[in-house]
Parts: C-alpha cells; structure tokens; sequence
C-alpha cells in the first residue's frame, strides 16, 4: 500500500464526515416508479409538449404492476443491462400465459421500450438490445366494431326515465357518436366550444386534449338537443362507468348479433362468438361517427380534418366497413351498375 493510500484511509477514518458520498445509481424499477410519477404531475409531457391523458397514466401505473408481477414470478430483479432478447421472449411467454391480448401484451412492451429509451438518453444505461427487431411491439388487428345509424337511433330510444346514470351514460356515448371525437373531447364539451357562423349554422369548436388539434365540428340536430337537454354543457361523466352502462344499453336496444373476437390463450390463437353489444365501449363512438359520415358520402379529406387525422393511414384505422357494405356501395359505380 502506497502512502498516498494509507494517508486516505486515516484521515477518512478520523474525519468520516469529509468522506466523499459515492452516489447509488438508480436502478430500472427507482427509474419506472420515478417516470410514471413525473407523468403523473405533468413533470414530463407528451410528443405534442401536454400533459399525458388520466388513460395514459393509468397504463403505466398498470405497467409497474405488471413489471413487478413479471419480477416476481422469475424470483429476480431486472436492471437496465438485463434487458435483452432473453428477457423480452420470457416478458411476451408471461403474459400470453396470463391469456393477455396480443395487443395488451405489445403496449407493456411499447411502454418498457419507451422508459428504457428515455433512461438511456438521461444516460443511465448503454443498452441498446431494445432496438433489435426481433425486440418488435407486438400488434393484432383488433375486433373493433361501430354502430350504424339505425342501431344508434335504437339506443337513443331506449326509455332510461327514472335512471339518471344510465341516461347520462347514454347521451355521453351519443355525442361521441355525433361528434367523431375521443371520450377525453366529447365528455366535456360546453357552452364555450359551441359557435354560430356568420351564416347561422352551429358548429362545435374544440381543442382536442390528446394532440392539441383544433378541430371544427358542424353540429347535428342530436347533438344539439342533447346538450340543450343538460344546459350546453355536458353533464360529468365516468369512462369506466359509461364503458359499463353502454353495453347494458346496447343490449336492450337489441344490439345482439354475433359477432367473432380473436384471444389468445397459453400462447394460442383463437376465437369465439359474443354479442356485439358487450363490444360497445367509448371509443366505438369516434369509430361510429367517423365510418357513418364515410358511408353518408362525405369526402375523406372532411372527415380527417374533423376528427383531426392528418394521414389517411392513421384515418383508415377507424373505419370499419363490412365486405356487404362495401358490395352495396361499388353497386352505385358505373363499372359495376353499367350505367
């Protein structure tokens, strides 16, 4: 031992507070606890520089969940270096053993690839194996349904009189319907986003939450009674909850045919019947008002511009046209009609 050394250590021993700290690096699960807290208070912002949606954030609550569920079940912790194709194949088995979507399963993996890269950029970690494409988000085409004008005139019928939280779910989910927007949008639309033109129609005009988009939406007649009907501002409401109430809605509109889904199971494919009202969920709003505008003949550039797409490939995602609706509409060309 040099003198140097030994000079150290005798004056850390007599002088323990002038010891330098050595500062304990954040390991992976600090690191996960730490981001979804600064999502959570709006310390970190999305791509469009807003706050992550209360949706967002309760996804990656959920994720810790299932991180320290996965962690546990493999009876390690897993730091930044552990990630690598061994731990993403083990990650995918786990939940495809828990019977998880496919979908469900490739944002857990989306949302872990998100953190490890914003790690990796405040430079706590070199790893780059989250990059690989076998390291691939996992995606299935997803049994979305939407409801046609006949089947939402069904729903807006049903005597709900002496049930106020089936009635408020109800209109919600209408105006969505109306309005082709996201829930985050339409449940809260007031008397502030309502606007007469000069030439005396009514549109609603709105900032969508999610990507700041402004949008203008020309009113409908149903939209515009609904809102009459709680004094130009919509009434508060519960995703979960009109989630919930909806399907109960849509069964007693008749609102039953089968409809297949596809699941996975310990890792397996396959499908089963359900009725198409235990499908019906907020979001098919959005996907119901923007396919019945495609079907009324109204231009796809329109409809992008009010539901604030600004590809048509992300537009197309939305529209959910059967292969007999598609029939029905070439009839009226003139290849097909030989008119």
């Amino acid at each position: 031992m040099t003198k140097s050394k030994l000079d150290k250590i005798i004056h850390r021993f007599h002088n323990p507070k002038a010891a330098v700290a050595v500062k304990k690096k954040e390991t992976l699960r600090e690191y996960i606890i730490r981001y979804v807290g600064e999502i959570e208070i709006g310390k970190r912002l999305n791509i469009h520089k807003l706050r992550y949606g209360k949706s967002t954030v309760k996804n990656y609550r959920g994720f810790i969940v299932q991180f320290d569920e996965f962690c546990k079940a493999r009876r390690r912790q897993f730091d930044f270096d552990d990630i690598d194709l061994g731990f993403y194949d083990n990650f995918v088995v786990f939940f495809s053993g828990k019977s998880y979507s496919i979908n469900t399963i490739g944002r857990h993996v989306k949302e872990l690839k998100i953190i490890m890269r914003a790690a990796r950029d405040e430079g706590l970690h070199g790893n780059a194996n989250i990059e690989s494409r076998k390291f691939r988000v996992l995606t299935a085409e997803v049994e979305n349904i939407y409801l046609s004008e006949t089947e939402l005139k069904a729903i807006a019928a049903v005597d709900l009189k002496g049930n106020r939280q089936m009635e408020i779910a109800r209109d919600v989910f209408l105006m969505g319907c109306h309005t082709a927007q996201r829930y985050s949008d339409y449940s809260t639309i007031n008397e502030g986003n309502i606007r007469k033109l000069d030439t005396g129609q009514t549109v609603i005009d709105l900032k969508q939450h999610k990507t700041a988009n402004h949008v203008v939406i020309p009113a409908r007649p149903e939209a515009l009674a609904i809102l009459a009907k709680y004094g130009n501002a919509m009434p508060k409401s519960y995703e979960q909850k009109v989630n919930r109430h909806i399907k109960e809605i849509a069964r007693e509109a008749g609102i039953v045919e089968p409809v297949e889904i596809e699941y996975v199971e310990n890792g397996e494919k396959k499908r089963r019947s359900v009725e198409k009202c235990e499908l019906v969920k907020t979001h098919t709003a959005r996907r119901s008002g923007t396919t019945n505008m495609y079907l009324a003949g109204i231009p796809t550039i329109a409809i992008m511009k009010i539901i604030g797409h600004k590809t048509e490939k992300e537009f197309m995602k939305y529209l959910k046209i059967t292969e007999e609706e598609t029939a029905i509409e070439l009839m009226n060309h003139p290849y097909f009609s030989g008119k």
